[in-house]
């Protein structure tokens, strides 16, 4: 796959996970008070994964032709790691409700 057709499919997943943390940050709005907490530190986990995944792929934007490899790798663990991340805060809030 060409590097700016990866690129774009990587943003493109991360924006998917983005567009669900904040469905998530819109339920903590509404949640009852004995909630609110839990919501709290998903969300905190939650952003601070998705500042990694971000800087992951600034890093592979900028990356050059030798680096490319490293910086793909990095960026797909990123990715994934919110992917996870998401999906077990909404199995946990599901969970505690």
């Amino acid at each position: 796959m060409l590097r700016k057709a990866y690129l774009k499919k990587l943003e493109s997943r991360l924006e998917d996970w983005v567009d669900e943390i904040s469905r998530i940050r819109g339920e903590a709005e509404k949640a009852k008070a004995d909630m609110k907490i839990t919501y709290r530190e998903q969300l905190e986990v939650l952003r601070s994964r998705q500042e990694r995944a971000l800087e992951r792929i600034r890093e592979l934007r900028d990356a050059g032709a030798g680096n490319w490899g490293k910086f793909k790798s990095s960026a797909e663990g990123a990715v994934e790691d919110l992917k996870k991340a998401v999906e077990d805060a909404i199995a946990k809030l599901r969970k505690s409700a």
